[in-house]
């Protein structure tokens, strides 16, 4: 047998270590899948008032679009003759499957962004309508934070919030697979840009676990906020659960209180190199700063276990979060 391909994983007495020409060609495929995954197409606007089915209405123009993802564009708009403003996301039929819309309507919290109605566009494409919030948590913390943190009130209702949605999609057995601060809309409870309501949305790669316990494992998601076991599924079937949205909750609130994602590139490859390897010794956590409590600080890392066996169960993380978010001054 020819070994002219060097091996990924080296083992040498039970200690895994990476080949570096294959930690390389990892991060060029993860980074292609995940571009790829957040690429879109601007469309061609009409410029034309829009009425759908005689009960929402919207200017299809780039000054109205508020907006745009990998399967379609979010207009703002209107439910006709009224001034009850609604978020309108358009796009294509063959990214609708029937499967997930039963999921998506099933979603009934304040702490998840629902589809209102469903409305035909035309022969080709339709209409999501949806709750209109004021903007997502990464423009937030882009341009309303400082430093890209959140101060400790808008952290505090952040953190309840986001618990409170993920018990609603968890206890549905939904796997979101895609959390991250642009898939968190928020709602300002006034013009000091205080958050009044944080909001789970984008269901369009959520798959819902049957009843037989069947697990995923596929890669799907956002790099920068993957779960490692995610990621590894580019080297070996590596099955999956919900664990992995305690992942991304972990590098979300890690962002919200550092300013920064916990992990770059390589870091992330080499994480998913180790569980490939089952080498979780060789993580090294991401470091927080001192001033953090110790009840925000114990949470996040215990999001951001490398071994998914003991990381934080969503109903360990809804018990702690609520726990500490009534606790944080």
């Amino acid at each position: 047998m020819s070994h002219d391909v060097a091996p990924l994983l080296v083992i040498n007495n039970g200690d895994v270590s990476v080949n570096e020409n294959m930690e390389k060609m990892v991060i060029n495929c993860v980074s292609h899948r995940s571009s790829t995954a957040s690429a879109f197409i601007m469309p061609d606007f009409s410029n034309k008032f829009v009425v759908l089915e005689d009960k929402y209405e919207y200017t299809d123009s780039l000054g109205s679009m508020i907006g745009m993802g990998a399967f379609g564009a979010v207009f703002k708009g209107n439910v006709k003759d009224s001034d009850n403003a609604v978020a309108i996301k358009r796009m294509l039929r063959v990214h609708v499957k029937e499967s997930e819309l039963k999921m998506i309507k099933e979603l009934k919290s304040e702490y998840l962004v629902g589809v209102l109605d469903i409305c035909n566009f035309d022969d080709f494409t339709c209409c999501l309508i949806m709750e209109l919030c004021d903007c997502d948590l990464e423009y937030h913390m882009r341009n309303i934070s400082v430093k890209g943190c959140l101060n400790p009130a808008n952290f505090r209702l952040l953190l309840d919030n986001i618990a409170r949605g993920y018990k609603a999609l968890y206890e549905l057995k939904i796997v979101h697979r895609d959390i991250k601060p642009q898939n968190i809309l928020i709602t300002y409870s006034d013009e000091s840009k205080q958050i009044a309501c944080a909001r789970i949305t984008d269901f369009g790669i959520a798959r819902t676990l049957d009843d037989d316990g069947e697990e995923l494992c596929n890669v799907a998601g956002t790099f920068y906020y993957m779960a490692p076991e995610v990621g590894a599924n580019l080297l070996k079937t590596c099955q999956y659960d919900s664990k992995v949205d305690m992942w991304s909750i972990g590098c979300l609130l890690y962002q919200c209180v550092t300013g920064e994602v916990p992990f770059d590139e390589c870091s992330l490859c080499k994480l998913f190199l180790y569980v490939a390897g089952d080498n979780f010794d060789a993580y090294d956590p991401p470091e927080l700063p001192n001033e953090i409590s110790e009840e925000v600080s114990g949470i996040i890392q215990s999001l951001l276990q490398l071994d998914s066996s003991q990381r934080c169960t969503p109903v360990q993380f809804y018990d702690k979060a609520i726990n500490c978010s009534h606790q944080i001054c």
